[in-house]
């Protein structure tokens, strides 16, 4: 087993103990990719580009790269159940894990 896949199975591995959600991305091109997220509301976002300090609250899904297969885009969306969440932007991306703010 190479590094890459020792990091990406943890990387799993602490989703399964986090309380994540089913989820289905569903990207601009391609097929839709069954996922689990870590959701989460009323998050202080600060957005970017502002020399001021401006603060809004916002939700956020983090999910695993590698599963997801590519950075979200704005305008693709994560599907939970029957509630449909777009991607507005990427707030962060370490190359393991990938959050970013929906709608």
């Amino acid at each position: 087993m190479t590094a890459e896949e020792i990091f990406d199975q943890a990387a799993e591995d602490i989703f399964d103990q986090m309380d994540t959600k089913d989820a289905v991305f569903t990207p601009t091109a391609g097929d839709p990719v069954p996922c689990k997220i870590n959701l989460e509301r009323d998050v202080d976002l600060e957005p970017h580009g502002f020399d001021s300090q401006v603060w809004s609250r916002g939700t956020t899904i983090e999910a695993i790269l590698n599963v997801l297969g590519k950075e979200p885009e704005k305008g693709e969306t994560f599907t939970v159940g029957e509630t449909v969440y777009t991607v507005q932007t990427v707030q962060e991306n370490n190359g393991r894990f990938v959050k970013v703010v929906v709608k």
